[in-house]
């Protein structure tokens, strides 16, 4: 009924309906509406065949590309990813606020996503920005998560109050981005919990503006603020350690390939953290040389300053 094409791409979404978990999400990532996958695969849909089989087989072409090509691990417990999950454990077990500042690319998100994938049911994790900063963007977004209903601002606090638990920690990432009011709202979920006998916590991780946000001026708001934090860890680059390099790439550490080693070290810690070492690498793991030269090479390709 298909050419060969056409079947290798009804069998890759097959494939991807079961690691996706429904046909429903697989048919978002295609592009192809359910109910015309369910016509195709009956040969039953009396629309344009080639058009809708040519999105099923440029989405599967381009992820056979993605898979021969390297890929990076989605969690390496380094030494910064695995403080900052252990102080987002801490502030949802004291509950508070806590604010968390390090420079980019050093692997904050990256522990923030496994802990929310480890807490599923008790943690939310919000990435704010500059048009989701002030309250009532923020108790939008915190009343879909938590299937509230209301429109107002006073409303939608209510409705959230009433559907946070005791013991969850609630993760802003990005959050220099957040306004001192949006804090100060926050803070009173925090406060309810507190003086009610439980925990709620709140984590603000971001850049140093973030850490700026939480004391350090004598204004009342910021008093208010710095005294309900419980700590303000920050993280530089030049934290990262050399065998957080060596977890990071296994392959240069299994072969004894110290003089890379170095090399990466030298640019994760500088201005291009861990997300510009792994860049880096990752080119010139497609470009089969991840010698020193291949990596001093593609350096040089990628204008990094060594």
């Amino acid at each position: 009924m298909y050419n060969a094409e056409q079947q290798w791409a009804l069998d890759r979404f097959e494939e991807l309906v079961v690691k996706a978990g429904s046909q429903n999400k697989a048919c978002s990532l295609v592009g192809v509406s359910a109910p015309i996958m369910t016509s195709l695969k009956k040969g039953t849909y009396a629309g344009d065949i080639d058009k809708q089989f040519q999105k099923l087989i440029s989405y599967f072409k381009v992820k056979e590309e993605v898979s021969t090509t390297y890929q990076e691990t989605d969690y390496v417990p380094t030494s910064i990813s695995e403080s900052v999950y252990e102080y987002i454990r801490n502030c949802q077990i004291k509950g508070g606020l806590m604010a968390i500042s390090g420079d980019a690319g050093i692997g904050k998100t990256r522990a923030i996503r496994k802990f929310v994938r480890d807490n599923p049911n008790d943690a939310i994790w919000i990435t704010a920005n500059p048009c989701l900063n002030t309250v009532k963007p923020i108790l939008k977004v915190l009343s879909k998560k938590l299937n509230v209903i209301a429109r107002t601002n006073d409303d939608m606090y209510e409705g959230i109050l009433s559907k946070l638990r005791d013991g969850m920690v609630i993760i802003f990432d990005e959050a220099q981005h957040l306004s001192i009011k949006v804090i100060e709202t926050l803070r009173g979920f925090s406060d309810y919990f507190a003086d009610n006998g439980m925990t709620l916590g709140i984590v603000f991780i971001g850049n140093s503006t973030t850490i700026n946000k939480f004391g350090g001026k004598e204004d009342a708001v910021f008093e208010q603020i710095d005294n309900r934090t419980i700590q303000k860890p920050i993280y530089k680059t030049s934290d990262i350690s050399r065998e957080d390099i060596k977890l990071l790439f296994p392959t240069l550490a299994e072969n004894n390939m110290e003089k890379e080693i170095d090399f990466l070290l030298g640019i994760a810690q500088s201005r291009q953290a861990i997300r510009g070492a792994t860049n880096l690498f990752s080119n010139a793991y497609d470009n089969e040389n991840i010698t020193y030269e291949g990596l001093v090479a593609m350096a040089k390709h990628m204008k990094m300053r060594l």
